[in-house]
């Protein structure tokens, strides 16, 4: 589960401008550069849907992330022929995106903290995978194979 976290790409589309990334390169830039989660609602606890259930369930995300009232962008994790419609949640703590999560049954979440950036387990808020920052923005790898 490790190495699938590890080679995931995030395509986030921010004031008109695609930015692709991954764990081991994150942009060092505002919004990127402060705390932020990706989520989103396709496969619950990594269960297939029809395309249409999904669409319906981030649907209802996009809801609840307006009821929240975090800025948010739309986003897109992919790795290889597989791609799940998600949305990059700024200025949200930890805990609030863990919660979230678990209301649309995620089995992970992606989430840059202050210190850290990685994939953590969405029920115990377990380390699937996880970065370190440091001013340098120069990676030190502290994985945990899942």
């Amino acid at each position: 589960m490790k190495e699938i976290y590890d080679n995931t790409h995030f395509r986030i589309s921010h004031n008109g401008e695609e930015i692709d990334f991954t764990i081991d390169t994150l942009p060092t830039y505002a919004p990127f550069n402060a705390p932020f989660a990706i989520l989103t609602a396709w496969n619950p606890n990594n269960q297939p849907l029809s395309l249409e259930e999904n669409t319906t369930r981030n649907e209802e995300l996009f809801e609840k992330l307006l009821e929240y009232g975090h800025p948010f962008d739309e986003a897109l994790g992919y790795l290889e022929e597989h791609s799940e419609e998600s949305y990059c949640i700024y200025e949200i703590t930890f805990e609030e995106a863990i919660e979230l999560a678990k209301a649309f049954e995620q089995y992970a979440i992606f989430y840059r903290g202050n210190n850290t950036v990685g994939y953590y387990e969405v029920e115990t808020s377990h380390i699937v995978t996880e970065r370190s920052l440091s001013l340098t923005n120069d990676f030190r790898h502290q994985a945990i194979d899942a």
